[in-house]
């Protein structure tokens, strides 16, 4: 059962998502209705996260969110109750590695953006081997999604979100094990991440006039 705080929220972006920026989705049940997965995102603003979690209406997402956000009794209650994972960025954190592992064994779904951080240009960058150890490690599916229209909204650098700009996002078909786990290769992990963003890169902007 959802916790209150992560249903709220989830109203409250959902409907931010449609109502200030005119927010379209497409392919929404490409998402499995039960099971692990991994979702697959590029990352343009802060406002991916909780735009992608509040549309996933049919399941209850986690995501990773840095440690910084859990340093006083109010943020860590706060963000244990949006699902956020910590994670001490830049290094290699162990607990965060099995916290998510736990997760998909338990049939979650899993929010990742593979290139760790915002884009600084609007860009896809290079995707991080971390998407290909988790999706490796618990094989499961992985979903390429795209948002479009974030980085407009509000990138790393803006101060204030731009209110006259579309948002949109776009699904696209599971990435199966066989399809990005290449066991013999020795950049095994980094092999599957550069597929799962070779995917996410493909995936074009749907016009609003196509059904």
């Amino acid at each position: 059962m959802l916790h209150p705080v992560y249903s709220v929220m989830r109203y409250l972006f959902k409907s931010a998502f449609y109502e200030l920026f005119d927010g379209a989705i497409y392919n929404l049940n490409r998402i499995p209705q039960d099971g692990p997965f991994l979702l697959a995102c590029n990352h343009a603003s802060y406002f991916d996260p909780p735009f992608l979690g509040a549309m996933i209406e049919q399941r209850e997402m986690f995501a990773f969110a840095k440690k910084a956000l859990f340093n006083s009794k109010l943020k860590k209650w706060l963000f244990t109750h949006l699902n956020s994972i910590p994670v001490d960025r830049g290094h290699t954190d162990i607990s965060a590695i099995r916290s998510v592992l736990n997760l998909l064994k338990n049939s979650k779904g899993i929010m990742i953006f593979p290139e760790g951080t915002r884009t600084p240009d609007g860009k896809l960058g290079k995707a991080h081997a971390g998407i290909g150890l988790f999706a490796c490690k618990s094989g499961v599916p992985v979903i390429p999604c795209r948002m479009f229209g974030t980085y407009e909204i509000m990138n790393r650098f803006s101060h204030f979100p731009n209110w006259n700009q579309r948002a949109t996002i776009v699904f696209d078909h599971p990435i199966l094990p066989e399809e990005y786990d290449n066991k013999a290769s020795q950049n095994r992990y980094l092999d599957a991440a550069k597929i799962i963003m070779n995917a996410i890169a493909k995936i074009e902007p749907i016009s609003p006039n196509i059904i």
